[in-house]
């Protein structure tokens, strides 16, 4: 039990929520088709892909016929990949990669049978004739000539060394090619197109490569800007919905923080870090536009307890954020027919009355947090003069309040659909009643007939928080 008690509060406004889950539904929607058309994008790039190796595919086995019907070599069998119309893009990826290979490899077989008919049509080597012994200036001749042919062999060998290394080269860059190309097809798609121009460049620049190591570090600088260029593109786009998501939400806001974080949110490179700032820019907002509804279960709430609650309570609870309700005074008749003891000994429904007359409820709501205090104070000028009673009539109506009122207010609370979270609380007598100057009490007007306690009343017709009525003047405007 507490003489004041703090709460963490939260509304959720069920029309302005659904309209939220209506937009994000609608975010996720577009952003489902943009995603569809890039798949409808990709799947045709690669079907023109399997396209093109189809027609080398025809263009190898015209050869390979033709080279078979004049010299009858083996025949050389050349695949076409085809897939159906309602093929997905992994399934059109495996038969690029698919029809890719099986070109290579007919490629591959029809040169080793050009280099086999070369082969056989060589005509063989014809014997010279014996010839008779040279004379001596045949043998100056022949020495000279033998020298000759010595630095001819010498040049022919090394001609012979690099036609070696232009045949390595030539069969390195083939395979970097291949490997280049299976590259490109999986993931050109997914560069930025910012950098397609320069993924050509590299590619022109290992075809044209003289040597191995050009070939090798032409093909790691390919590999290397084409995964930096597919990561930097995922991660724009994910920016880019992340900023689109937190514009929307901003929207929320209130408008100084709003056009501030819209703009801020326009020139970050990363809009995450701008996340919790809009996130709290929207809590303090949906605080304040709460602050509303709150106020209002609270004022339907304390005027079924009977309270004195003034007209434009809501109004002043929401905008100023301060307002005390009072009790009213103890009935000492009621008390006296109800339990024959003293005055303030009674009970009744909804709750009892009040030990002591000039107390009520102080209610605080934060300016910009969803933060609730209740507290019972005291009309500064209601004291009986001795400060040692006056501490007893504290602690006995802080006792009243905690047992008999605070739990009936909290659930009445929740019942009309505010979530409480009590964050502190002061046990009864720990602290004197907070006093409140008599000039800024809520005073009734004078009661024409006997308080009833228990029933609901209708709102007070006055205005003003100290525009309050009793409620047996309220009941007679039902």
């Amino acid at each position: 039990m507490s003489s004041s008690a703090g709460y963490g509060w939260s509304y959720v406004d069920q029309e302005a929520e659904r309209r939220r889950q209506l937009r994000a539904r609608l975010a996720a929607e577009a952003q489902r088709a943009e995603n569809l058309r890039r798949a409808e994008a990709r799947r045709a790039e690669l079907r023109a892909r399997l396209g093109e190796l189809n027609e080398q595919a025809q263009g190898l086995r015209g050869e390979a016929g033709q080279l078979r019907r004049a010299y009858r070599t083996a025949r050389v069998a050349v695949e076409t990949v085809t897939v159906g119309a309602g093929a997905d893009e992994a399934e059109l990826t495996r038969a690029v990669e698919r029809a890719r290979a099986a070109n290579a490899r007919a490629a591959q077989e029809l040169a080793e049978a050009v280099q086999d008919v070369w082969s056989a049509v060589l005509p063989e080597a014809v014997a010279e004739p014996e010839r008779p012994r040279p004379t001596r200036a045949e043998a100056r001749r022949s020495a000279g000539e033998a020298k000759a042919a010595a630095a001819a062999e010498a040049e022919a060998a090394a001609e012979r060394a690099r036609a070696e290394r232009a045949e390595r080269v030539d069969r390195v860059r083939a395979g970097a090619l291949v490997e280049a190309q299976a590259v490109l097809d999986r993931d050109v798609p997914r560069c930025d197109p910012a950098d397609l121009e320069r993924v050509a460049g590299l590619v022109r620049a290992l075809r044209a490569a003289a040597t191995v190591p050009d070939v090798r570090a032409t093909l790691t600088d390919l590999a290397a800007l084409v995964q930096h260029s597919v990561g930097r593109r995922a991660r724009d786009e994910e920016r880019a919905e992340l900023r689109a998501a937190l514009a929307e939400l901003v929207r929320e806001a209130e408008p100084a923080e709003r056009d501030r974080l819209l703009a801020e949110l326009a020139a970050a490179d990363d809009p995450a870090f701008l996340r919790p700032a809009v996130e709290a820019a929207v809590a303090r907002a949906d605080a304040r536009r709460n602050r509303v509804p709150v106020a209002a279960a609270l004022a339907e709430v304390l005027r079924e307890r009977d309270y004195l609650v003034g007209e434009d309570f809501e109004d002043l609870l929401a905008a100023d954020g301060e307002v005390v309700v009072p009790f009213g005074d103890p009935d000492p008749d009621r008390a006296v027919a109800a339990g024959g003891g003293e005055a303030g000994d009674g009970q009744a429904e909804g709750g009892g009355e009040p030990p002591a007359a000039g107390y009520g409820l102080r209610l605080v709501l934060a300016p910009d947090r969803a933060t609730l205090s209740t507290a019972v104070v005291r009309r500064d000028d209601s004291g009986t003069g001795d400060a040692w009673q006056d501490e007893e009539q504290d602690e006995s109506v802080q006792q009243w309040f905690c047992e008999e009122q605070l739990p009936a207010i909290e659930e009445g609370v929740r019942l009309q659909g505010v979530r409480l979270e009590r964050t502190s609380a002061m046990a009864p007598g720990a602290m004197a009643a907070g006093l409140v100057p008599g000039g800024s009490w809520p005073q009734p007007p004078s009661a024409a007939a006997p308080r009833r306690r228990g029933g609901r009343s209708k709102r007070s017709g006055a205005t003003g928080a100290a525009a309050v009525r009793k409620p047996q003047e309220r009941g007679r405007e039902r």
